[in-house]
């Protein structure tokens, strides 16, 4: 939706040195620089559970922004419509208690719109 409508591809990862052993660290990594607030992230460690062999590496790459390399948050993207904003960020969020489901997704006010 991101790219169709504003021709960024927020997942590309061309740019950066991968393997393919690790390749879900960058993705998971931009997933939360983009899309997680603190109430989100907090709800999909508590819904993977501390005893997940990932947990660990979840908290790992939550904690691994400093400064020069901060979280970029899509919900802030001022040149997106607020409408879109919020349609992706209930789409995107988190904690699975708290995303939306396809069905709310769809009577979202954004796909609801006359143009």
């Amino acid at each position: 939706m991101i790219y169709v409508m504003h021709n960024i591809m927020v997942f590309d990862l061309r740019e950066e040195q991968h393997t393919n052993e690790d390749l879900w660290r960058p993705i998971l990594r931009r997933h939360i620089s983009y899309f997680a607030d603190e109430d989100s992230l907090n709800g999909f460690l508590t819904h993977v559970g501390q005893e997940n062999q990932f947990f660990t590496d979840l908290l790992d790459l939550a904690g691994s922004f400093i400064p020069g390399d901060l979280r970029r948050p899509f919900a802030y993207w001022n040149f997106v419509q607020p409408e879109l904003r919020d349609l992706v960020c209930q789409m995107t969020n988190l904690d699975p208690g708290r995303r939306i489901t396809a069905r709310q997704a769809l009577n979202h006010p954004w796909f609801r719109q006359d143009s």
